[in-house]
């Protein structure tokens, strides 16, 4: 990587013009292009929070060249897209900089405006000192950075029930074209924002989840398109969502605080801001049920009031009364406002109805083909004036476990009358319906399965269709229990983002290198500072407080989310952001300490070891397996602040912790070893494999653990014997050994039980929360993830601490006996790498493509090898570092590599 500097003053100007014909003389613009511009992590992002912002681009290069790379870059900001020009712009002009950095570049330029939008673009520099095409224009906008940048009152419906779904409206005269308008919404439940009577975006239940009686959210919305000369109607729709939450209900009031601010095209500038001055009214809707666990509720939609005009220029609102002024906490205040910095919530696919089956006396379920999260929508023709539909969600075809999702729909009795939900959602494969006098038209009945996960990034395929449906069924799964800013346990009965179960195992094995989840994942670091008590314990989920169950690996997520982000974006300004948190942690933990190691701090289901293991195998608080698997998460806990302090250039403050790390395995190894099974205490895989991962074996006894495990996953425990809460240690270790993915292989193809296949073979459409498929949740991320080894091992694409952000990627594939064939590829900050191989009869070839912002260390096979028919040691563009145990070690530049490996198979 190039030190960066800028090229400015008279000293370098004569290199400048050189530069200027240099480029004119080689095309100027021809070559590499650069793309996928974003700000933050995000496209396009509206009102963020961020004083100094930072960029990203990726360049692509349609011919491949080997060593290709940028040298240079020029960033251009501008306050319209009128005045942002090639080589001009009035906000900020970076020059040019010699760098090879593309991601997070940070702004330099005057301090930008709260509440005010900018234009940027960028140009950069090859390896030929060859200039690329100007890129497209990106856009971003500032936030409210002051408190005192919002005028309005935090307002309510003054009589409302908790569980009503309101209207607010307020008129807005606009005196000439609007140049631009920015409305900045923070709601303690969901809202959905209306001009003129038509909704803004596609998002839904904004904003995304924080922990509310401690930090809300605001939602920016551009509305300049929108707004009109002369009246126009700004209105919104309330809806409690988690403002309901039995551990937030107490402090927290159902309220919203507006801000809008404009310019004309003649420069006036206009506001509108909450306050009594608007009008309001309860709407046809309401949350039912609770929205707590095992009752997240659902929705009414009473028919008989119905109005579809209530947010258009021309309804009449006379009869609709002021709202009142308060404080959005009970004990009176607020909570920090935050700028929303992630992806929304939105529909993801609109599933139609499969099969309708009637079984049950007086009831009509409706197969919908697979298990979604998200809404149901249904017509109904001849009901009756005050007939009501009972809607009931279900992941079992032959038990109705609805959780409370039970909504209703009250008939106004008209042909043609539709539920759908906007505030709730469900989740599950059927759809009951109670109260029809004839069965629902298939037609009539569609799901929209909702999600808040970033746009995809991995891709997987192989030969083995099972293989190919288990990384489909993975991703899926995440998809739908990833909502409203983080991931959830399940979205039907809990829905709480679980330290162990939704948070960073599914992190590392799918959200980082599956999905583009930079700016999801910053969210959830803070989500988890969030949760942390004055005593430096965490809760075990964020962003919600509760007291449901965990233990010391569920308050690891916040140091685990933010190391894993910065191996997949080189972003250390989230390890500052976890620090901080990590050390109270480590403090609140060093608390629990007796002779060395760990005690422990709660019991029963508050101290838990291993979860949901084969044969429903738990393990609860003051058992020996949960005490020696909380210690070995300690080790873990220890282990990774050391790392990311000393990435921080904070090693003088690592000895402690290092001292107490080191007693601590001398602790554990005196207290549990088991001699007999070269492992601790009956050295079942999670036993071994976690050990392995913390350290606690000596260096002398990791071969003997090793084939011990080796040895159990070939012979007595043919599977994979863990639970929910072990899968990262035990993959992790897995991973690093290449003699255990043929192993894990085999056990993939497995369809017997325990495993993957198994619960597939059972015709579930997600992954379940136990092994045995046996349990009423059916849409569970207990054991998400799995699609690591597919990206991470078949394919071996892994980010390095060596250049993170894939700045230096490892490529280390394994070829399995049972595929003939596999590729993945992951669109990573730098661009899109690529790694395939297929057996031919003579051996393997190996295709990989390296993007231009990075380089490769790629490890084959030696045996045999060469390029495009070329012996590697004559190859351009790649490097032999090292050649050991049968294995070449490759540095590649950038470009496109067809390695060949004869007779290897």
């Amino acid at each position: 990587m190039m030190i960066a500097r800028k090229f400015n003053g008279k000293k370098i100007w004569s290199y400048i013009l050189f530069c200027v014909i240099l480029f004119s003389a080689c095309g100027f613009g021809d070559g590499i292009r650069i793309y996928d511009l974003r700000c933050e992590h995000l496209v396009d992002p509206l009102g963020i929070d961020v004083e100094t912002p930072r960029f990203s681009w990726k360049i692509s290069d349609p011919v491949a060249d080997r060593g290709q790379h940028q040298t240079a870059y020029r960033i251009l900001v501008s306050s319209s897209p009128g005045k942002l020009k090639p080589g001009k712009a009035d906000i900020w002009d970076s020059e040019i900089v010699a760098s090879s950095d593309s991601h997070l570049i940070p702004y330099g330029g005057v301090k930008l405006e709260s509440g005010k939008g900018y234009y940027w673009k960028a140009i950069v520099y090859d390896y030929r000192n060859r200039a690329s095409k100007w890129s497209a224009t990106a856009h971003f906008s500032m936030g409210l950075l002051d408190r005192s940048d919002w005028k309005g009152m935090w307002i309510k419906h003054p009589s409302a029930a908790p569980e009503k779904h309101t209207w607010f409206r307020r008129k807005l005269n606009v005196t000439d074209n609007v140049e631009s308008a920015y409305i900045h919404i923070a709601s303690t439940g969901y809202h959905e924002l209306y001009i003129n009577g038509r909704k803004v975006d596609e998002r839904i239940l904004a904003p995304a989840l924080a922990r509310l009686d401690k930090r809300v959210l605001y939602v920016t919305y551009d509305i300049a398109p929108l707004l009109t000369k002369g009246d126009n109607i700004i209105a919104l729709w309330y809806g409690p969502g988690w403002s309901r939450y039995n551990f937030f209900a107490p402090s927290v009031e159902q309220a919203f605080l507006l801000q809008l601010n404009g310019n004309t095209k003649k420069g006036e500038t206009f506001t509108l801001h909450s306050n009594n001055d608007w009008k309001c009214a309860e709407s046809y809707s309401s949350n039912s049920g609770g929205f707590q666990f095992l009752d997240m509720g659902g929705e009414t939609v009473d028919g008989r009031l119905y109005s579809g005009k209530w947010n258009a220029l021309d309804f009449d609102d006379s009869n609709w009364i002021s709202p009142i002024q308060v404080d959005p906490l009970k004990r009176g205040g607020e909570p920090t406002l935050s700028a929303q910095m992630t992806d929304i919530t939105r529909i993801i696919e609109t599933i139609p109805a499969k099969q309708l089956i009637d079984t049950i006396p007086g009831m009509w379920r409706v197969d919908m083909g697979k298990n979604f999260t998200g809404f149901v929508e249904a017509s109904f023709s001849g009901l009756r004036k005050g007939d009501t539909i009972v809607i009931k969600t279900s992941d079992r075809h032959d038990v109705i476990d609805e959780y409370g999702q039970q909504s209703y729909y009250i008939a106004r009795g008209e042909d043609g009358e539709t539920f759908r939900n906007r505030f709730n959602f469900s989740a599950g494969r059927y759809l009951h319906f109670v109260g029809l006098n004839k069965p629902p038209k298939l037609s009539a009945v569609k799901g929209y399965a909702i999600s808040s996960a970033a746009g995809r990034t991995g891709y997987f395929e192989c030969s083995d269709s099972l293989f190919n449906r288990i990384y489909d069924i993975d991703r899926w799964t995440y998809e739908i229990c990833t909502l409203e800013g983080f991931t959830v346990d399940c979205p039907h009965r809990e829905r709480l983002g679980y330290g162990s179960e939704g948070a960073y195992q599914t992190t590392w094995g799918l959200g980082l290198p599956c999905f583009a989840s930079g700016a999801f994942y910053i969210k959830n670091v803070r989500d988890w500072s969030d949760v942390q008590t004055s005593s430096g314990w965490i809760h075990n989920t964020a962003p919600q407080i509760n007291h449901m169950w965990g233990g010391p690996l569920y308050g690891n997520a916040n140091m685990n989310i933010a190391y894993e982000h910065y191996l997949a974006h080189g972003d250390k300004k989230i390890l500052e952001q976890a620090y901080g948190t990590g050390k109270r942690w480590l403090e609140f933990l060093n608390t629990h300490v007796a002779n060395g190691m760990l005690v422990s701090y709660d019991s029963h289901g508050y101290f838990i070891g291993d979860w949901l293991g084969p044969g429903h195998r738990t393990e609860f608080g003051n058992t020996v397996e949960a005490l020696f698997f909380n210690n070995c998460a300690y080790a873990m806990t220890l282990e990774l602040f050391c790392k990311i302090a000393e990435l921080l250039g904070r090693d003088n403050e690592t000895a402690i912790y290092r001292e107490r790390l080191a007693v601590l395995r001398a602790k554990v190894h005196e207290t549990y070893y088991n001699p007999d099974v070269n492992s601790y205490l009956n050295g079942d895989q999670v036993r071994t494999s976690f050990a392995l991962y913390a350290g606690i074996f000596p260096d002398s006894l990791r071969h003997a653990a090793l084939k011990h495990l080796e040895n159990d996953m070939t012979g007595a425990h043919p599977y994979f014997d863990i639970g929910s809460s072990s899968r990262y240690p035990y993959f992790k270790t897995l991973f690093a050994y290449p003699q255990f993915h043929e192993i894990i292989s085999v056990i993939l193809s497995r369809t017997s039980s325990p495993g993957y296949g198994y619960i597939l073979s059972q015709g579930e459409t997600a992954w379940t929360e136990v092994w045995e498929a046996n349990e009423p949740a059916r849409i569970h991320t207990s054991f998400t993830g799995i699609s690591a080894w597919f990206i991470k091992g078949l394919a071996g694409i892994e980010p390095s601490i060596e250049g993170p952000g894939y700045r230096i990627v490892s490529i280390r594939p394994h070829v399995t006996g049972n595929l003939s064939y596999a590729k993945a590829a992951v669109e990573s900050p730098t661009g899109l790498i690529e790694s395939a191989w297929r057996k031919t009869e003579t051996g393997v070839v190996y295709d990989i493509s390296v993007p231009v912002g990075s380089k490769a260390r790629i490890y084959l096979p030696s045996q045999g090898i060469s390029e495009n028919g070329q012996p590697v040691a004559n190859v351009q563009g790649i490097e032999i570092v090292e050649e050991k145990d049968g294995i070449i070690q490759i540095l590649a530049n950038p470009g496109k590599y067809k390695f060949e490996i004869v007779s290897f198979v």
